[in-house]
């Protein structure tokens, strides 16, 4: 793995070339497995107890993966972003096609992803890092341009120049660090139009993460692969109002990819910490995601934000991106 601050220093140098401008005007111009079990309580870092565990969560549910997985890596890709090969090795060990490429490759392969879904509908997943964040935006853009859904769409620590999210994207989830001035820190937003589930969670405060290395942790693939996996058997639209999520994940905090919020109406006598526990979320995410103190007195009929995972259907009848409704 290559020395930090040596990466730093030669993203430094590259940030003020003409070969870091040119390529960024290039940028911003123009099979199966038969049967698998999916657990889906995403306990990929042996911390059961404080993951999210949805009703029927924990419950097995066996459906035929498919899919098709785009991957881009940013700038100085084939330098520090191993990472996205790692992530797409995993995808495609799991039966869904992957492939990764550099973020200049993005046009090419939507027009190629159009045409392979219009051939062949198969649940679409763009991710990307950096520059390579930006450019599944822009992937993700020219797909809606030809009316193709997205059931997926992640970026890590894209660019402060990154497009919104467009419509036709199911699920958004944004990796990012906001203290990130060089080569990230994008807070991408929702766009015009843009009604799926979106979850944002800024990692300023994780020790030991930086621009360079985020998108190498293993528990964040954990979580995305069972996301992948799950994607032919999960309904588009689920019961309840999708609230977007914009989460600053505390430094001690397991990272807990929730797909969005979901609006609770409190009961009398509860408090943050027993909608805590009822849920099955950190009593941090509930005071931060509400912006209330642990101990704020709510009154019968508030609403309450509590952060979910969208689940799959206990028997899906065909892959769909766009399933019938489901209830948590």
């Amino acid at each position: 793995m290559p020395n930090i601050q040596a990466v730093y220093r030669y993203v430094g140098w590259l940030a003020g070339s003409s070969f870091f401008s040119e390529h960024l005007k290039h940028m911003f111009h123009p099979k199966h497995i038969a049967a698998v079990l999916i657990a889906m309580c995403l306990a990929s870092t042996g911390d059961a107890a404080s993951r999210l565990e949805p009703p029927g969560a924990a419950e097995k549910v066996t459906i035929q993966l498919r899919g098709r997985a785009y991957l881009f890596r940013g700038f100085i890709g084939l330098i520090t972003d191993r990472g996205m090969d790692k992530l797409t090795e995993r995808i495609n060990r799991i039966g869904v096609t992957a492939n990764v490429n550099s973020y200049l490759m993005w046009r090419g392969l939507a027009d190629q992803a159009i045409s392979d879904y219009r051939r062949d509908p198969e649940p679409i997943t763009i991710i990307g890092h950096s520059l390579g964040g930006d450019a599944a935006v822009k992937f993700a853009e020219r797909l809606d341009a030809a009316g193709i859904p997205v059931s997926l769409l992640v970026t890590y620590d894209p660019t402060r120049f990154a497009h919104s999210v467009p419509p036709n994207v199911e699920r958004y989830v944004n990796l990012y660090q906001s203290s990130n001035i060089l080569g990230g820190g994008g807070d991408v937003v929702q766009g015009r139009g843009f009604h799926g589930h979106y979850a944002s969670f800024d990692l300023k405060d994780r020790r030991g993460m930086f621009h360079t290395n985020m998108e190498k942790f293993g528990d964040i693939h954990d979580q995305l692969v069972s996301k992948i996996a799950a994607l032919a058997a999960t309904p588009a639209s689920v019961g309840g109002e999708a609230i977007p999520l914009r989460i600053d994940i505390p430094a001690n905090a397991t990272i807990e990819l929730w797909d969005s919020g979901l609006p609770v109406s409190a009961h009398a006598g509860d408090t943050l910490p027993t909608l805590a526990a009822t849920y099955h979320v950190p009593l941090w995410a509930l005071t931060q995601v509400n912006n209330l103190s642990e101990d704020a007195a709510l009154t019968k009929g508030a609403r309450i934000i509590v952060p979910r995972y969208l689940v799959p259907m206990a028997a899906p009848s065909a892959v769909s991106s766009h399933a019938a409704s489901n209830t948590r």
